[in-house]
């Protein structure tokens, strides 16, 4: 069957919301002749009649009644999708809404974003801080325009464009030092630890790391944030193990040593949704951030 042009179709809508052919042409400021010819038109490409004609009356035959319903229904969902972006485009102008991990967030943002901020001074940037899962719905219904943060597990649905390499460190007081120039996993497992809670690509990475070896991590302090966590290890409590990115102001007493591991590495860059349309200032902020993480590498 032909494709049928979607204007027969809210013609055949408004015909049966209206109660009649006239009544329809009228509302559409059309002659009731050009809306029984778009109705006739609509029956013939379909095979079947739509409408009793009578004198008196014209109402929907049982086929007519169903393809109402059934038309009605997809009309509304359009007429939904279409409020939906219109909703995010009006949501968008004149600002940008991203979304960013916490280790990020913490420790390189703030000098990111006013980076930008000098270059571009008209524009307005919002910054949701939460967990990379967290940040998979709000990229996925585009209340962000992107997602800054650790790689995923790729959903195939989304984009991630990786831009630094960050490996993972453990930042090690002088009570538990022992002087190695890397500690493998099972060595951590000997210590108290200071971890980041199970939310974070952190600590998945670590745990991952730690299965694969047949060792088990029972950190003594499971904590939110990596300011938190460099913390209690510079108070002599543990060793925490942090992304190379999260750990600023670790100055001596305590000692920064890398995990001996190849896998003991995860990827920042940027998530976004394909087929997004982005504000006038997206691209150019992803710019910033490609340059900013780039340089820290």
């Amino acid at each position: 069957m032909t494709a049928i042009n979607l204007k027969l179709l809210q013609t055949f809508l408004a015909a049966v919301e209206s109660g009649s052919f006239r009544q329809a042409a009228k509302d559409s400021n059309r002659a009731p002749s050009a809306v029984s010819m778009q109705i006739r038109d609509l029956e013939e490409q379909i095979g079947i009649s739509l409408f009793i004609r009578t004198k008196q009356r014209t109402e929907l035959t049982p086929e007519g009644q169903m393809l109402y319903e059934s038309v009605s229904k997809s009309m509304g969902e359009i007429r939904a999708s279409v409020d939906h972006v219109a909703d995010l485009v009006a949501r968008r102008k004149g600002r940008i809404r991203i979304a960013c991990a916490p280790t990020l967030a913490s420790t390189r943002l703030g000098g990111i974003l006013a980076a930008f901020k000098r270059r571009y001074p008209h524009s307005h940037v919002e910054v949701i801080e939460v967990s990379p899962q967290a940040a998979l719905a709000l990229v996925r219904k585009q209340e962000v325009e992107f997602y800054v943060g650790p790689e995923l597990d790729e959903p195939a649905d989304l984009s991630f464009e990786p831009i630094l390499e960050d490996p993972l460190y453990a930042c090690v007081p002088p009570e538990f030092d022992r002087g190695g120039a890397s500690l493998r996993v099972a060595e951590l497992a000997d210590h108290p630890l200071i971890l980041l809670n199970r939310t974070t690509a952190a600590r998945a990475l670590l745990e991952r790391l730690a299965l694969s070896e047949g060792t088990r991590l029972a950190p003594q302090y499971e904590v939110v944030g990596s300011a938190t966590a460099l913390s209690l290890a510079k108070a002599g409590l543990g060793i925490c193990v942090l992304p190379r990115i999260a750990i600023v102001d670790a100055a001596p007493p305590i000692r920064v040593v890398p995990i001996a591991s190849s896998q003991a590495h995860r990827w920042i860059g940027l998530l976004t949704a394909p087929g997004n349309v982005p504000h006038s200032y997206c691209e150019r902020l992803k710019d910033i951030f490609r340059d900013a993480l780039t340089a820290s590498d």
